[in-house]
């Protein structure tokens, strides 16, 4: 029945069409990155290892590992690549599956409605772990969120000398800081930690069986984390141990286990450390928390004229990183170009009482379409001085 057939094709080709075009329309609309009508759009790069998740952002200058933080409310944007082989990034609560392909990026946004914590995993078959090569998103309010990124922006507590924590850490720079940083709170921390996780790559390319560096997630402030392993396990001080002592005992595969020195010093690739010295260095991993900006002591500067202490002040307690020196650059505070002239507009005070406000009591008075994200250590009314005098130069 030719006039069947006929219509059977047409009404088929039909359907077909309605849904493949605009399927294909979504997919380079997702290809194009997240709109920017929606919301001030928060910038990710995730990239997949061999079992790990790393996170880093770009315009905050954080990096972190297997927990990625975000505001509620914004449109997130995730470059998606792999350094090793094809993982793919999958939050079904939030958003698809998009494949991680070395050398090829992809890309996808999403836009989390309500703060909690959302599971997250790898959906391509990577390897022996890939079950367990899981990761979390975590949905703050924006302050929440803002928050969090002052706090990965701040020096920890500082240990007693002595202590658990303190001999922990002295074990950790000895045996596990060759792949693992600590301290990417520091100012330019973020460009030489990439330029770190390249050259463990490269160096573990160079002889794969032999190699001792292997690229590993980064552990700054780490004891705020909510699990280890990739989000296998609570991130408690027994599951720590356990997982040091023997990191196959909790995830079979790991490349700490398979390369670290420490690890190949005994026949069974336990770790070659008494139980206390792996408890120090539990207890040091587990204190790596932000610390009380109120502690910090402000540093010593001296000599110069006060605009030129203010300027080296500006970028040792990190004021740089927040507030951009080009008017058209936002980071995460506004940009600082012409404050002088602005800051008498804002309030009732002088230009300078206004600024001077601003470094001694941040949540004084904030800047509409910010948020109180201001991390500033107590300083000295001389170092104040010194600040508010560099501060009135930036035009």
């Amino acid at each position: 029945n030719t006039k069947l057939e006929i219509t059977w094709t047409v009404l088929t080709s039909i359907v077909i069409a309605a849904i493949a075009v605009p399927t294909i329309i979504g997919i380079w609309e997702q290809q194009r990155g997240a709109p920017t009508d929606m919301g001030d759009v928060l910038e990710v790069e995730a990239i997949g290892h061999r079992w790990w998740f790393e996170f880093r952002y770009p315009n905050q200058e954080v990096v972190t590992a297997n927990e990625m933080h975000i505001p509620v409310g914004r449109p997130v944007n995730v470059q998606l690549a792999s350094q090793d082989v094809i993982h793919s990034f999958w939050v079904p609560k939030l958003a698809g599956k998009i494949d991680m392909v070395p050398l090829n990026d992809n890309l996808l946004w999403f836009i989390a409605e309500e703060p909690g914590v959302y599971d997250g995993q790898c959906a391509e078959f990577c390897g022996i772990a890939h079950a367990h090569m899981r990761f979390r998103v975590i949905a703050h309010t924006e302050e929440g969120f803002q928050q969090w990124v002052a706090g990965m922006r701040t020096p920890p507590v500082a240990f007693e000398s002595g202590s658990p924590e303190q001999q922990g850490q002295t074990l950790f720079a000895t045996h596990c800081k060759t792949c693992h940083t600590d301290d990417s709170w520091r100012q330019d921390a973020y460009s030489l930690e990439i330029q770190q996780q390249d050259s463990r790559w490269a160096t573990w390319l160079d002889d794969i069986e032999n190699s001792r560096i292997v690229s590993a997630p980064n552990m700054t402030h780490y004891g705020d984390r909510l699990f280890l392993g990739a989000g296998i396990k609570e991130n408690s001080r027994e599951n720590l141990i356990k997982w040091i002592n023997d990191p196959n005992d909790i995830k079979i595969g790991t490349s700490m286990q398979a390369h670290a020195a420490v690890y190949q010093e005994r026949d069974d690739n336990k770790i070659n450390l008494s139980s206390q010295e792996v408890e120090n260095i539990a207890d040091y991993l587990l204190g790596l928390v932000p610390g009380d900006i109120e502690q910090l002591a402000a540093p010593q500067i001296t000599g110069g004229t006060p605009e030129e202490r203010g300027e080296q002040l500006f970028v040792s307690i990190g004021c740089n990183a927040c507030h951009s020196l080009d008017a058209d650059t936002t980071i995460v505070g506004p940009s600082l170009i012409g404050i002088a002239d602005r800051a008498g507009t804002r309030t009732s005070l002088s230009a300078e009482d206004y600024m001077r406000q601003s470094i001694n009591d941040p949540a004084a008075f904030i800047v509409d379409g910010f948020t109180n994200s201001m991390v500033v250590p107590k300083l000295p009314a001389s170092q104040v001085d010194d600040l508010i005098a560099y501060i009135s130069t930036l035009k």
